[in-house]
């Protein structure tokens, strides 16, 4: 017979601890990816509700500021390969969120442009994904928030 030795969450936050106070623990990429884990499985609860995924709301985000990147660059943008890509850009065309439009100087790139369907939706997953940042978030100060945000930006490449 089989005894559990406590729920699913009490022993992933057991284990989680016991990495926190180990050499593991010390470790910046740790920590960043325990972050990225929890927004993005939390993101992604909050999403369903509009019925998107974090790179369906990620590409929907990126291009709703007037951006037009071609497949290839949301490729790069969202560390896909390029038929991840396609299927990720087919799909939200099917829903009427993007279009795909050839590009003239390059007849196999596709430019991505956001229909008013897609804005629209877009503006209600950004208030679920605000809400998310706000709930993860809570225990900073808003000072602690912007310092965290400024100091991710001067880390990343290319900032």
């Amino acid at each position: 017979m089989h005894t559990s030795f406590g729920s699913k969450h009490t022993r992933a936050r057991t284990a989680l601890v016991a990495a926190q106070s180990s050499a593991l623990g010390r470790q910046l990429f740790f920590a960043l990816t325990q972050l990225e884990h929890e927004f993005r499985t939390t993101m992604q609860a909050a999403l369903e509700q509009v019925d998107l995924d974090v790179r369906q709301y990620t590409t929907l985000a990126y291009i709703v500021g007037g951006h037009r990147p071609t497949q290839l660059d949301l490729g790069h943008i969202l560390h896909l390969d390029a038929s991840q890509v396609v299927t990720l850009t087919k799909g939200l065309a099917a829903r009427g969120l993007l279009l795909r439009q050839t590009v003239p100087e390059d007849r196999r790139a596709r430019a991505l442009i956001i229909t008013a369907d897609g804005k629209r939706l877009y503006q209600q997953a950004a208030v679920l994904v605000q809400r998310v940042e706000e709930a993860l978030t809570a225990s900073l100060s808003r000072r602690d928030h912007s310092a965290l945000k400024n100091l991710l930006d001067r880390t990343l490449p290319f900032s």
